[in-house]
């Protein structure tokens, strides 16, 4: 196997663990749709394929990549738009953000987009081991707590892992319940 060979199967090793995440979410997608860092939009047309979303707006701030999104993976459900996760306006009932918050310097970027958007189903992938050191596009390593602690007023219904990445998905605390319900939600740590 030559340099080259390898990079070449790594690359596709990570891109079909990258697919297989948006395969095992898109299940608890519904209604409007954000997919923040959509990137070509692969996993934007993925999501659009379950009847209970209504649209997905694919989001990206590299203009080629929303380019060939829109060349290669729209549809009737699907619209891109280049812009950052601070200019997005508008509601939306899910949002998608599978291996980006730990490529956002500011930690407070995406719960604001949250609450920003009235967001009730979010849905979040990042790697669960330290990858600072190695990739320098990532600005944090996050565990499980970190996340958490991001969105104090969701609540964890569901994690699971692929690979080496954790995938959690929170829903809006309902405004009238009791917060004593939620007590027990701090053992959700792993």
């Amino acid at each position: 196997m030559t340099n080259d060979e390898f990079t070449h199967l790594e690359r596709s090793v990570l891109i079909h663990d990258h697919v297989k995440r948006y395969a095992a979410i898109r299940r608890f997608c519904y209604g409007d749709v954000i997919d923040i860092a959509s990137g070509c939009g692969y996993g934007t047309s993925m999501v659009a394929t379950n009847p209970d979303v209504t649209s997905v707006l694919g989001v990206d701030t590299d203009a080629d990549a929303i380019a060939w999104g829109e060349k290669e993976f729209s549809g009737p459900k699907i619209n891109y738009k280049v812009m950052s996760a601070s200019d997005v306006e508008g509601k939306f009932d899910t949002l998608v953000c599978l291996e980006t918050i730990e490529h956002i310097k500011d930690t407070g970027t995406i719960p604001e987009l949250v609450r920003r958007t009235k967001v009730d189903n979010v849905i979040i992938s990042f790697p669960d081991k330290k990858t600072t050191h190695y990739n320098p596009h990532h600005v944090h390593d996050f565990y499980q707590q970190d996340i958490l602690k991001l969105f104090p007023d969701h609540i964890l219904y569901h994690r699971f892992r692929i690979t080496d990445a954790s995938l959690l998905l929170f829903t809006r605390k309902p405004e009238r319940a009791p917060s004593s319900i939620y007590n027990n939600l701090t053992d959700l740590r792993s």
